[in-house]
Parts: structure tokens; sequence; C-alpha cells
């Protein structure tokens, strides 16, 4: 990446990601334009560093939460009706679990197919199925079942707890990276940390693997 800028890029770059995007990159630099410049494209190289971990979290986590209830209801889960009237209906503009299971089940119908219903939910109905309502029927049963290398000190309760509120930043991060939003102000190291808990707490071998491959964490230790 280019550290040092022409005058004629600082005036023009600026202008073509345009001038309210630029501006918090400006604050966050003192209004220096060069500075600027270099945090907006470490920014992006974080953010491009953090689709592979990010990638191998949810697809552990919403597989973990289909495992669960494939065991708890039956393959066919999502159409169940102990397992619809389990998710939550809050009103707009919030999230509905209840909603998205109800939408996203309708596309494959005939003939039932659990697979594409899995692949197409938002990352927040899986997200909201590590909420405390679901700790007695899913997460007791199952929890230690499918993060097996959770400490043996955590309780159902924490552990479910936690992978909740991991997924939550998970998905928070996610949504910022994938709208070309700053993240240069979270604390970034902590986030990847928090994504190899969860994710080792699953699987080692796929902690090993991800630890292997991923380019976060060097770039986090450089400078903008």
């Amino acid at each position: 990446m280019p550290r040092n800028f022409s005058a004629q890029e600082q005036q023009r770059i600026p202008s073509t990601l345009s001038a309210p995007r630029f501006a918090t990159y400006l604050t966050a630099c003192n209004n220096d334009a060069a500075a600027a410049l270099r945090l907006y494209g470490w920014n992006a190289r974080v953010a491009s560093a953090f689709l592979f971990p990010l990638h191998l979290f949810e697809i552990s986590v919403r597989n973990a939460v289909a495992n669960a209830a494939s065991a708890t209801y039956n393959a066919d889960w999502p159409w169940v009706a102990n397992f619809e009237r389990s998710l939550s209906r809050p009103h707009r503009p919030h999230f509905s679990p209840h909603q998205e299971i109800l939408k996203v089940r309708s596309r494959h119908e005939n003939p039932r197919r659990t697979g594409k219903v899995i692949a197409d939910l938002k990352f927040a109905f899986w997200v909201s199925m590590f909420t405390v309502s679901h700790e007695a029927r899913l997460w007791q049963p199952h929890i230690n079942v499918e993060f097996p290398n959770a400490p043996a000190t955590m309780s159902v309760r924490d552990l479910r707890t936690r992978v909740y509120q991991v997924s939550d930043m998970v998905r928070k991060l996610r949504n910022r990276i994938a709208h070309h939003e700053p993240i240069f102000g979270l604390d970034l190291l902590a986030d990847y940390e928090a994504i190899e808990e969860i994710v080792g707490y699953r699987c080692s071998d796929t902690l090993a693997w991800m630890r292997r491959a991923e380019t976060v964490v060097p770039l986090l230790l450089t400078e903008p």
C-alpha cells in the first residue's frame, strides 16, 4: 500500500470516496489527508483479512445450532411446529426469528430442503438461537456436544451466554465490513481473539487451520 500521496491524489481520491465518508478518517488523523488515506487503506485491508475468520466462525456456529435443532426436533426442524413456537416474534423494526424462518422455509417447501434453509437464514437468526429462551430445550442437552472444547468449569448458561455475546459482536463487525464502514476504532485484536475462542470451543483443528491462514493479526500489528 502506498505511504505517500501526491497533492492531486490527496484532493481527488477523497472526492471519489465522498467527503462525508472520508471525514471520519480525516478527523482521526487531525485533518492530515495523506495520513487519512493511509488509514483508509489499512482499514480496508483489515476488513478484507477478517473475511476468512468471520466465514469460519459463522459456518461453525450455524452448524452447531442446526445440529442441536435436528437432535431436539428432527431433520425437518424448520417445519416443526414446536420449533416454530419457540422463536421470538418482536415487532418491527426489530429482527424477528419467527418471521425469518417462515419466509426462508417457504422457498424450500417442495421438497423440504433443510440444507437450503440453513444456507439462506440470516446470521441474526443464528445469533438469536443463543438467547436464554432456547437454553433449556436446545442447549442444556447439546451445547457441550457442539462445543466440546469449552472449559469444563463453564456452566451451560455461561457458555451459551459467551457464544451469544461473541456471535452478536461478529454480526455487528460483519455488517460494518459488508457496508464498507470504518472499523479502525474497534478493539479488533480482542474481537479476533474472541472469534478464535469460540471456533476453538467448536473444533481445535479448525482453529489451527484458521491460525495458519489468517492475516488479521499481522496487519493489526502494523501502523496504518
